[in-house]
C-alpha cells in the first residue's frame, strides 16, 4: 500500500470521527431539552423554559454561517490544517464547558448567558467542521475516489446521531429523574467534550493538503475575492445545497407531520427513523462507490432532482396504506435520495471552486442554505393549516428539487476545476506537521 493511500485513509478516518462527535453533540442537546430547561431556567413556567432552551439551540444553529465563513477564510488564507484544528478545538471546549456549567439555582441569569455563549461557540465550530472535513478529504483523494471518501464522512453523521440516542437511552434506563437533573445530564456532554479533546490530539498528525500547498497564492482577502470574482459559482453552489438541506430538514419534521396526517403513532415514526438511519449508514458508502464510476457527477444530480419531481407524490402515497412496512420503506427511500444526492453533491461542489477560495465557498454555500431553510418546518406548518392537505409537503420538496435542478443546468462541466491532477498527487512532497 502506498504512503499516499495510507495517509488518505488516515485523513478520512479523522474527518469521519469529527463528524460523529459533531452530530453527537448536536443531537444530545436537542434530545435533552426537557432536562436542560429544568437545570438552566427558573421552574415557575416549565413550558416557557423548554421554549427558551430551544431558542438557545437555534442561536447556536444560526451561528453556523458565521463560523463557517470565518473558519473558511482561515482555511483558504493560512491552510486547511489550522482551520480544521480550530473548529475541533472550539467543538471540544464548548461541549466540555457546557458539561461543567453550574445550574440556574447557583448563578441565576449568568448561567443562562454562559450557556448561550458556549452554544454560540458550538455553532461556530459546527459551521466549519463538515465543510472542512469535505475539503480536506476531497483534496487528499484522486477524482475517481472522491465520492466514496466524502460519503464515508457523511455516513458518520448518522452514526453520531445513533450514538447520542444510545447514550441517552442508557442514562434514562439507569438513572431516575432526580439523579439526571442533579448530575446525570452532564455525562453526555462530558463524553462529547473528552472525545473532542482526544480527537484534537489525533488531528495534530494531519498534514496540509497537497492541493493547498501546490496552489496557494498571496490572496489576503479570500472572502472579498469570492464575493467579487465567484458570485455566480456561489449562487450555483447554494442552489445545489437547497434540495439536500430541504430533504434532511423535512426528515426531522416527519415525527410531527406523519402522525398528524396519516395513521401512524409517533413511536412507529421514531422506530422507522432509527431503522432508516441504520440503513443509510450502509448505503452511503455504496452510493459513493457508485457515483465514482461517473466522471461527470453533475448528470447524477440532474437525474436525482428530476426523478424526485416526478415521483414525490407516489413516494408519499406509500403513507396512505397505514402499513408499518410501507412507513419504513418511505423513510428509507427518503434516506436513499439523501445518500445518492450527497455522494455526488460534495465532489461537484469541490470542483466548482478553485482551491484559493474553496474552504470559504463550501462553508458559505452549505451553512447559509441551511440557515435559510431552517424555517422550513414553520412554513410547512402554516401551509398545512391553511390548505389542510398533506400533499403540501411533497409539492414544496419538488419545488426545492427544481431549484437545485435549475442550478445544475447552469453548471458547465468544462468550467469545473481540476487543480489536483491524479498523477501529481504522489509527487508532491510535504512534511508531517505536529
Amino acid at each position: 500500500m502506498s504512503t499516499h493511500s495510507k495517509n488518505n485513509r488516515h485523513i478520512t478516518l479523522l474527518a469521519s470521527l469529527g463528524s460523529i462527535i459533531e452530530y453527537y453533540d448536536f443531537v444530545v442537546y436537542g434530545m435533552m431539552a426537557s432536562y436542560l430547561s429544568a437545570v438552566f431556567f427558573p421552574p415557575q413556567n416549565p413550558a416557557t423554559a423548554v421554549l427558551q432552551t430551544f431558542l438557545i439551540f437555534a442561536v447556536g444553529y444560526f451561528a453556523r454561517p458565521v463560523g463557517g465563513t470565518v473558519i473558511g477564510v482561515i482555511g483558504d488564507r493560512f491552510g486547511r490544517r489550522p482551520a480544521f484544528l480550530l473548529s475541533t478545538t472550539l467543538m471540544a471546549l464548548s461541549t466540555l464547558m457546557i458539561a461543567l456549567l453550574p445550574s440556574y439555582d447557583t448563578l441565576g441569569i449568568y448561567t443562562v448567558l454562559l450557556l448561550v455563549f458556549f452554544r454560540i461557540l458550538q455553532g461556530l465550530s459546527f459551521g466549519g467542521e463538515l465543510p472542512g472535513a469535505m475539503t480536506i478529504v476531497a483534496e487528499f483523494s484522486p477524482d475517481h475516489r472522491q465520492g466514496r471518501k466524502t460519503s464515508l464522512v457523511l455516513a458518520s453523521t448518522s452514526l453520531g446521531a445513533l450514538l447520542a440516542s444510545g447514550v441517552l437511552y442508557l442514562i434514562s434506563a439507569n438513572l431516575n429523574q432526580t439523579e439526571i437533573l442533579s448530575w446525570g445530564w452532564r455525562l453526555p456532554f462530558l463524553g462529547g467534550g473528552v472525545l473532542g479533546l482526544l480527537l484534537l490530539v489525533a488531528r495534530h498528525t494531519i498534514q496540509e493538503t497537497p492541493v493547498f500547498l501546490k496552489n496557494k497564492t498571496e490572496i489576503r482577502k479570500p472572502l472579498f475575492s469570492l464575493l467579487t470574482n465567484h458570485k455566480n459559482s456561489l449562487l450555483k453552489g447554494a442552489g445545489l445545497t437547497t434540495f439536500l438541506a430541504a430533504l434532511i430538514i423535512t426528515n426531522l419534521y416527519f415525527p410531527y407531520f406523519i402522525p398528524k396526517y396519516f395513521s401512524y403513532a409517533i413511536s412507529e415514526v421514531y422506530k422507522g427513523t432509527t431503522l432508516s438511519l441504520i440503513f443509510v449508514i450502509f448505503v452511503l458508502p455504496l452510493t459513493g462507490i457508485f457515483t465514482d464510476y461517473f466522471s461527470k457527477k453533475i448528470k447524477i444530480l440532474r437525474w436525482i432532482c428530476g426523478s424526485y419531481i416526478v415521483f414525490s407524490i407516489p413516494i408519499f402515497s406509500l403513507l396512505l396504506t397505514s402499513n408499518k412496512m410501507a412507513l419504513i420503506a418511505f423513510l428509507m427511500i427518503q434516506q436513499f435520495y439523501i445518500a445518492l444526492f450527497s455522494a455526488s453533491f460534495f465532489p461537484t461542489l469541490i470542483r466548482i471552486f478553485s482551491s484559493q477560495v474553496r474552504y470559504t465557498s463550501i462553508a458559505l454555500c452549505y451553512n447559509f442554505s441551511w440557515a435559510s431553510l431552517a424555517t422550513l418546518p414553520m412554513v410547512y406548518t402554516a401551509l398545512l393549516d391553511f390548505f389542510e392537505s398533506p400533499w403540501v409537503v411533497p409539492i414544496i420538496l419538488s419545488g426545492l428539487a427544481g431549484v437545485s435542478l435549475l442550478a445544475t443546468s447552469n453548471i458547465d462541466q468544462n468550467e469545473q476545476i481540476n487543480d489536483t491532477p491524479i498523477q501529481e498527487i504522489d509527487s508532491i512532497k510535504y512534511d508531517l506537521v505536529g
